[in-house]
């Protein structure tokens, strides 16, 4: 049915990444809203992505890199551009703690931020890899627990 919706495999990917921006951002803007402590907006957007590859196991391949697999470079791409706003969005919510938090991180945003997303797609991979037995939820907590105390 995808692909008769689609003129083309390629096409198809692309509207799958326009749907993974699209659901992440649009929840991202939300977490923006009514959480204000930087600390709790970040893990509620790597908490948000974790969950999202882990309802959608076939988007967390395209995610990964694995379903691209042979095709054109501009996909590969879109994708890296999907990581990069992530990593921006979290890099700046770290920077202003230093303007609003009570306790603000000490750590430098770029880095922490870039920390941050690895682990996430690190996550992410183990997943696919697993071939979806390995939740990329599993461990999280304890794991935001440690992430958190090298942010303060």
């Amino acid at each position: 049915a995808l692909y008769r919706h689609f003129p083309s495999k390629a096409k198809m990917y692309e509207g799958l990444i326009e749907f993974i921006e699209e659901t992440l951002f649009s929840r991202i803007s939300l977490i923006l809203k009514e959480e204000t402590d930087y600390l709790t907006r970040c893990n509620n957007i790597l908490t948000l992505v974790l969950t999202f590859s882990a309802r959608n196991p076939g988007i967390s391949r395209l995610m990964t890199g694995d379903a691209l697999t042979g095709e054109q470079g501009r996909l590969r791409e879109r994708v890296n551009q999907l990581f990069n706003r992530l990593q921006t969005q979290l890099k700046q919510i770290i920077r202003e703690s230093t303007f609003t938090a009570r306790e603000p991180s000490s750590a430098d945003p770029l880095i922490s931020a870039n920390l941050m997303l690895a682990i996430v797609e690190g996550k992410i991979r183990q997943f696919v890899r697993s071939e979806f037995h390995q939740s990329p939820l599993a461990e999280w907590n304890g794991q935001w627990s440690i992430i958190k105390k090298g942010m303060l």
